[in-house]
């Protein structure tokens, strides 16, 4: 019976041994320890996530893993990342290759991405370093949002406090007016009242005159027996001028009211004035109203298109045509950085003709955009679109089509600024396209970068399919 266990535990510990081998070299070679590496430094100034055993990939190709982190001495120095990467990629870097820290997605892991060099360029030593590149900090972005939030506060502020001292100075000058108006409406009723009670009091007189007209023609009275009397011819006389010099003070007054009368109601009475006044005020107010809109619109403005390139001598893309556009990118102020990614692996299309993003899209450009994130942040980027097929109106609205999508997932994922992250349609006809027959089919993403940032031995124009 003991021959037996012992055959048994003999075989239990051998197929142990046999899975624990299996697993290791399973283990190692997904850590690739069975391939020949080389080993080579990059510099960072932020190392956030990136730890021991982070992936390193080359052209989105995994490439090998972080072996050790070194501390800088001081403030203000850059760490010094050690990688090993495969000896079979040694080929494609080179020692103007770049290196920057990427992550998968917004939440995904943290890798680093080495950009392939160019030919001219001799192969990294082993050992050998090249230039880092810093990850893009969300809270980095999410600053300078604040920022600028608090920029656009400060100017609605200040276009409040404006429209408030306008509209103060509209209601005052509208109290002023009504305050006119009420007193001369109360000088005018005070010099009507005064007039009636004068013409009464004229009525009564000439009643009075014609009573005693009728009673000297006839005889009666004292004054009628009195005729002859030459006192009473004198006495009469008299009284026929001061009649005559009150009519003419009734007269003059009369005048004076219709002169008054005429002063608040003709075409340039105190009435019109104050009415041309308030007509006055009301046109200011509008001007005010006016430059209150052209204010609000400057400042829509000032996010979008027109205000911003018009500083760096670019131009809104809405209004150039495909020549004027072509046109532009031959000029000194911008360099055009173009990398060109084939359509056929990017995009789907459902049932009803709507573009999207295919499933590894992401990836691919991804890996288009670390060769431009070495760039300053603020240089415009256009998305061109190429299509063909269907006529030359189909391909330009596919041509749209796919440059705004991928336009909204750069400005999405990489926090791209949407006024200087532009589209352009172009068709099929692409003289400089990879293809070599002068047509593409996807989308170009054209940096326009200052010749002054330009690194040396970086090419123009890179393609990946």
């Amino acid at each position: 019976m003991g021959s037996p266990r012992l055959a048994f535990v003999g075989t239990f510990v051998a197929g142990g041994l046999l899975l624990f081998a299996v697993g290791l070299f399973l283990i190692g070679d997904r850590r690739q320890l069975f391939t020949e590496h080389f080993e080579l430094e990059a510099d960072f100034g932020n190392v956030t996530g990136i730890v021991i055993g982070t992936s390193v990939r080359l052209a989105g190709l995994e490439a090998g893993e972080v072996l050790g982190l070194e501390i800088p001495a001081g403030p203000g120095e850059r760490f010094a990342v050690r990688m090993r990467v495969r000896e079979d990629l040694r080929p494609l870097v080179r020692t103007d290759s770049v290196a920057a820290v990427l992550t998968d997605g917004l939440l995904g892991a943290v890798f680093i991405q080495i950009r392939s060099g160019s030919t001219s360029a001799p192969e990294v030593a082993d050992g050998g370093a090249i230039r880092g590149v810093d990850s893009i900090e969300i809270a980095d972005l999410i600053e300078e949002g604040r920022d600028t939030f608090r920029v656009v506060a400060d100017e609605f502020l200040g276009l409040r406090e404006q429209m408030a001292g306008t509209f103060l100075a509209l209601g005052e000058t509208a109290e002023t007016t009504a305050q006119l108006i009420n007193d001369a409406g109360d000088d005018i009723q005070t010099v009507t009242n005064a007039t009636a009670g004068l013409m009464e009091d004229v009525r009564a007189i000439l009643a009075d005159t014609r009573t005693l007209t009728g009673d000297l023609s006839g005889g009666r009275g004292t004054v009628g027996k009195l005729l002859g009397d030459e006192a009473l011819y004198t006495h009469l006389v008299g009284t026929a001028q001061e009649a005559e010099a009150t009519m003419r003070a009734v007269r003059g007054s009369a005048e004076r009211v219709e002169q008054l009368v005429g002063q608040f109601g003709g075409e340039e009475g105190q009435t019109a004035k104050l009415l041309a006044d308030a007509s006055d005020a009301v046109r200011l107010a509008r001007h005010a109203m006016s430059d209150l809109a052209e204010n609000t619109e400057a400042i829509k403005r000032n996010w979008l298109f027109r205000g911003f390139f018009s500083e760096r001598g670019f131009y809104n893309l809405d209004e150039l045509a495909l020549d004027e556009y072509r046109e532009l990118l031959t000029r000194d102020r911008y360099t055009p950085l173009r990398i060109w990614i084939d359509g056929d692996l990017l995009f789907d299309t459902d049932l009803d003709g709507r573009v999207a993003l295919a499933v590894d899209a992401d990836r691919r450009i991804d890996e288009a955009m670390s060769e431009l994130l070495i760039y300053p942040r603020d240089s415009p980027l256009v998305v061109e679109g190429y299509a063909s097929g269907g006529g030359r109106g189909q391909e330009f609205v596919s041509s749209q089509a796919r440059a705004d999508v991928v336009r909204d997932y750069l400005v999405a994922v990489y926090g791209r600024v949407s006024t200087i992250t532009g589209t352009m349609p172009i068709g099929s006809d692409a003289t400089e396209s990879p293809a070599g027959d002068g047509s593409w089919n996807g989308v170009a993403l054209t940096l326009l970068v200052d010749p002054q940032h330009l690194t040396r031995g970086t090419h123009p124009a890179t393609t990946e399919q």
